[in-house]
């Protein structure tokens, strides 16, 4: 018995050798354009957004597709299509807080705090704002008012001093007055 136990874990243990050693051999083909999937958006999807984008142009069809463009590390398409926005769509600050990120990143950080202050402006104003977007606002303010304090203009230049303006912001306490 004890014989047969031991023939038959040998056999056993030198068939998951011979799969390991050969039949593992296989390579899936690599794609030609490997295609960057982000967040689940895919081409046909971003087909849909620029479509109602283009054709009803609202603050969420316009956000989507620039979000979508930002996740796609695409900032010039996206500031891009905040800026051909309808002046109405361009007013509201949850487009303003999107048009912020594209432009702080392609560069342009001091443009990007100007822009992010007017929509904490407006939404600190306006009392249909979202609480979430006066709480965004305000630490985005934050936030650019360190990089552009510590002289960073391209955030891709100096990953470390972005870092450290990031943690410099977060240390800032600010009290933003709630409805």
């Amino acid at each position: 018995m004890r014989l047969a136990l031991l023939i038959s874990n040998g056999l056993i243990l030198g068939a998951i050798g011979w799969i390991a050693a050969f039949g593992a051999a296989e390579q899936r083909a690599a794609e030609l354009l490997p295609q960057k999937a982000v967040a689940g958006v895919t081409p046909a999807d971003f087909q849909g957004l620029e479509a109602s984008a283009a054709q009803a142009p609202t603050p969420r069809s316009v956000i989507a597709l620039a979000n979508a463009y930002l996740d796609r590390d695409q900032p010039g398409l996206a500031s891009a299509v905040l800026e051909k926005a309808p002046r109405e769509v361009q007013s509201r600050p949850e487009v303003a807080e999107v048009l912020a990120r594209a432009l702080f990143h392609r560069g342009r950080a001091r443009e990007a705090l100007a822009v992010a202050r007017g929509a904490s402006e407006a939404c600190v104003d306006s009392p249909t704002c979202a609480p979430w977007l006066v709480g965004k606002t305000s630490r985005q303010v934050a936030f650019f008012e360190q990089v552009v304090a510590a002289g960073i203009d391209d955030p891709q230049a100096d990953p470390e001093g972005i870092r450290v303006a990031y943690e410099r912001s977060s240390h800032e306490v600010r009290l933003v007055a709630m409805r």
